[in-house]
């Protein structure tokens, strides 16, 4: 132990020898969530609104600053409209565990739960249940997430870890190094107010995105968007596919004698008439992106169902 915490310890007026020196817990951590994962906890967010809801988040400690959310589940919870808990505490190590047999490696690596219309902070049973989990697991993370106030291209999100609570007696700074720069986001007043830096501390939150992810979250707000993400029953799909084939063969002909007559889409003459390369075009085109959409679903139920 240096002198400096002996001078501290002894100013802290302990009696005996002083406590074992163990490192800081670093918090310079970045948490990546990905985009899967920020859907999954929006739709379940504004579904229980105005309720708060609860799940657990699934992923890997790729390093000592980096934290990585890959997925996340909802569990058995009881929920009003200002505070939630777990009300059956074996169902994630048993879910973990079957994730496990059916060959996903991610592990528990936190927890999340919304405030609808709240803003992102911790309350007091909040700073209870992290705390709990971070028994686990010493890095675990606490992820806020305010589905009402989330917008279209702006989702209200942060992720937050305890102070131990000697820390947070003698008002010790938790950190041990630093290299977030441009990260910090400015407290709100509302989380200042429930204990933040106090109680808990704030760590900076990005997403792993795609275009075509990005995209899809830009739609969340729509209604219907997430129809085109169901599957058609097999026998309807059968059906479709055929019915799309015979209309490629038919306008494959149709295009055939359009060609071989010499005829031109831009000519006059065609003004008013079915283009048979469009449609062609059109069809084929449809028809394979039905197929894929179909194929992918049937793909990524099998792996996590």
């Amino acid at each position: 132990m240096d002198f400096a915490a002996l001078l501290g310890a002894m100013g802290r007026g302990q009696g005996g020898p002083p406590a074992e020196d163990k490192p800081l817990r670093d918090t310079s951590e970045i948490v990546h969530i990905s985009s899967l994962a920020l859907l999954k906890m929006l739709i379940h967010g504004r579904a229980g609104v105005p309720l708060e809801v609860m799940g657990i988040m699934l992923g890997e400690l790729t390093d000592e600053y980096t934290v990585r959310v890959v997925d996340v589940f909802s569990i058995p919870y009881t929920a009003t409209g200002q505070s939630v808990e777990a009300v059956d505490d074996a169902f994630q190590s048993e879910f973990v565990n079957m994730m496990h047999l059916v060959g996903r490696p991610e592990n528990l690596v936190g927890w999340y739960h919304s405030h609808p219309g709240l803003g992102c902070w911790l309350s007091g049973a909040d700073v209870e249940t992290a705390g709990s989990y971070e028994k686990l697991e010493e890095r675990s993370v606490s992820v806020v997430v305010d589905p009402v106030q989330s917008v279209r291209g702006k989702v209200v999100i942060d992720a937050f870890r305890c102070i131990p609570q000697h820390m947070a007696m003698t008002r010790q700074e938790p950190r041990q190094t630093t290299s977030n720069v441009g990260l910090l986001n400015r407290a709100t007043g509302v989380a200042l107010m429930h204990g933040l830096n106090r109680a808990f501390y704030n760590m900076p939150v990005t997403f792993r995105k795609k275009e075509h992810e990005n995209a899809m979250l830009m739609n969340v707000h729509k209604q219907d968007w997430r129809h085109n993400m169901k599957l058609s029953r097999p026998r309807d799909h059968i059906k479709d596919m055929r019915d799309g084939i015979k209309k490629v063969g038919s306008f494959a002909q149709q295009a055939t004698k359009f060609i071989q007559g010499g005829q031109d889409e831009d000519d006059v003459a065609n003004v008013g008439h079915i283009n048979p390369l469009a449609h062609l075009q059109l069809e084929a085109d449809s028809l394979l992106t039905q197929n894929l959409d179909q194929s992918i679903g049937a793909m990524i139920n099998a792996l996590v169902f």
